[in-house]
């Protein structure tokens, strides 16, 4: 496991709900970063969606996964057992935006 994805994973599991961070440097045409965190314990469904479309998602996220979905900058909802989420990914120019949700 390389140290960011660790780094990554530690917050995921730290902090409730949503930890928003800075990964790396990046071309203006890099796309932003949505994770989600099964620490549920068993397989869970998880969507992202803007405004009324679903962009990403699974029917049953393995217990203990850990994925990200490549986005433009803008604002989703992130639908996982613990709620809706809503989450903004930022235009930050030479940086990667990147937001980490927890499943549960």
């Amino acid at each position: 496991m390389t140290t960011a994805r660790r780094a990554l994973t530690i917050l995921a599991t730290a902090g409730l709900a949503i930890s928003v961070l800075g990964a790396g440097s990046a071309s203006a045409a890099t796309k932003g970063k949505i994770y989600i965190s099964n620490n549920c314990g068993k397989a869970v469904s998880t969507t992202i969606h803007r405004g009324d479309r679903m962009i990403a998602g699974t029917g049953a996220a393995p217990a203990g996964s850990y994925f990200g979905y490549p986005v433009d900058p803008g604002t989703y909802q992130v639908r996982v057992p613990a709620g809706k989420k809503d989450v903004k990914i930022l235009d930050l120019g030479s940086k990667a935006h990147s937001v980490i949700v927890k499943a549960c």
